[in-house]
This record gives C-alpha cells, sequence and structure tokens, in this order.
C-alpha cells in the first residue's frame, strides 16, 4: 500500500483520513496549509511498487487530466513528486463513491438513475470528442459532490480513436466489455456496455452477471440464458428479458440498451 499506515507528509498540505487504496496508490483527505484551508483528496502513488506498465498507466492519466476541465469529471489541481511518491492532488468530492450511494438505498428511482446517465453521457461525450477511453468505467470510479456526478481514476484510460482496436486487458471484469472478458480485440465503444452494467446495477442493485470467478463471468455473458430480474417496488414480480441466440445477452436488455441510446443521441449533432 502506497504511502504505509501514516499518512506521508506534503509541504503545502495537511494529510488526515485515508478515504481508499487500490494495488500502487492510496487516496488520502487533507487540507491545503494557507490561509484558505482548502480540501482536496490525494493520490499518492508508491514509485517502489511501480512496474513499466502502470508508469505508462500513470503518465497518461495525468496528461489526460492535466488537459481535461468539465463539471462532470474530477478535476487535477496538481502533481508533486519525492524519493518515495507521486502525488496526484484532486478535487475533493465529499458525497463519496456511486457504489456506496446504491448500497446506502438497495436501488435507486428511475429519476435519480437517469439524471446520474444523462451527466455521465456528457462526461464521456467529452471524453470521445477528445478520443479519450475512460476504459474503466465502475460505480467505485464514480464520485459524488454537491448533486454532481464526477468521473474519477483515468488510471487505465487511453487516447483511442473511433477505429482504433486493443487487444490488452483493462477495467474490472464485472463491468468489462465482453470482448475484454472474451479476450477479442475491443474499441472505444468498451465504455458504453460499461454504462449499461451500471445503470443495471443502479435499477436492480447488483451487476447483472455478478460471478464468484472470471471463468463463471465469461460463462455467464455468453450464455443464452436470459436475466431474470426484479422489477423495482415488486419483490413478488420478476421480469425475464429474452434474447437472440448467440447473442451478449446483456446488450439486449431493455434498461442497458436505454443507457446506449441516450448516450447516442447526447453524442449525435443536432
Amino acid at each position: 500500500m502506497a504511502g504505509g499506515f501514516a499518512p506521508p507528509k506534503l509541504a503545502e498540505f495537511i494529510l488526515t483520513e485515508r478515504l481508499g487504496s487500490g494495488t500502487y496508490a492510496t487516496v488520502y483527505k487533507a487540507y491545503r496549509k494557507k490561509d484558505s484551508r482548502e480540501v482536496v483528496a490525494v493520490k499518492v502513488v508508491g514509485k517502489k511498487g511501480l512496474n513499466k506498465a502502470s508508469v505508462e498507466n500513470l503518465l497518461t492519466e495525468i496528461e489526460i487530466l492535466k488537459t481535461v476541465r468539465h463539471p462532470h469529471i474530477v478535476q487535477l489541481k496538481d502533481f508533486q513528486w519525492d524519493s518515495e511518491n507521486i502525488y496526484l492532488i484532486l478535487e475533493f468530492c465529499s458525497g463519496g463513491d456511486l457504489s456506496r450511494f446504491i448500497r446506502s438505498r438497495r436501488l435507486l428511482p428511475e429519476r435519480v438513475a437517469r439524471s446520474f446517465l444523462q451527466q455521465l453521457a456528457c462526461a464521456l461525450q467529452f471524453l470521445h470528442e477528445r478520443n479519450i477511453s475512460h476504459l474503466d468505467l465502475k460505480p467505485q470510479n464514480i464520485l459524488l459532490s454537491g448533486g454532481l456526478l464526477k468521473l474519477a481514476d483515468f488510471g487505465f484510460a487511453q487516447y483511442m480513436s473511433p477505429w482504433d482496436e486493443k487487444h490488452v486487458l483493462r477495467g474490472s471484469p464485472l463491468y468489462m466489455a465482453p470482448e475484454m472478458v472474451c479476450s477479442q480485440q475491443y474499441d472505444a465503444r468498451a465504455d458504453l456496455w460499461s454504462v449499461g452494467v451500471i445503470l443495471y446495477e443502479a435499477l436492480f442493485g447488483r451487476p447483472p452477471f455478478a460471478s464468484r470467478s472470471y471463468t463463471e463471468l465469461e460463462e455467464k455473458i455468453r450464455s443464452d440464458k436470459p436475466i431474470e430480474v426484479r422489477k423495482p417496488h415488486s419483490p413478488s414480480c420478476w421480469h425475464t428479458e429474452t434474447q437472440a441466440p448467440g447473442s451478449y445477452q446483456g446488450c439486449l436488455l431493455n434498461k442497458i440498451l436505454s443507457s446506449l441510446v441516450l448516450i447516442q443521441a447526447v453524442e449525435s449533432p443536432g
């Protein structure tokens, strides 16, 4: 874990509580030492644990966040480094992440899910216009601040034009596009599948392909068996979506299709 058990020391900031941690980084809440006492989030990346791929990912993350400014994307305010760590000074989002928000409410009303989807669509439209794909969309990487949704954690983001294809595995399995899960080439549209999975989870309280192993996840995505879902506010009523044989079943869920249609509508001129 980057930074060890005690927060590292920075000249301009006082690091306090730990907000979260991952393989290469730990995120802390921090205060600027100047009179403003500005609250920020500091992502601490330990140099010792970085390999070549993670260094490239980190440099791309910094490059992307330095150039983008959007109300639904977390702002990178500064970055610093010392002999042990690299520090990303980020906008602080007081509402936590979308995963926690969903769990606290079990499922979200359609009007709330629709509002979040519209905000996420705006952020993705902005990124895709600049040939940027996030490639790790999941509720844990979507933060809330004052009623606004903020897309965060660009550690797997890549510059991808619409005709580019990749094969390197990126992201979190439950939210990966089928092409990634099945080790096929994928393109910038991979983000759209992830949005559909997020929308499903927001409406029904769980991911559509919850699995105990990667093999089980791949089997569920490849399966022709319809997904059975409980309608919100109707505990005794079950609804089964149908699909064409051999298709990736999640793409035929009405709610997921709705998310793709909405994003396409936002991205279409006029």
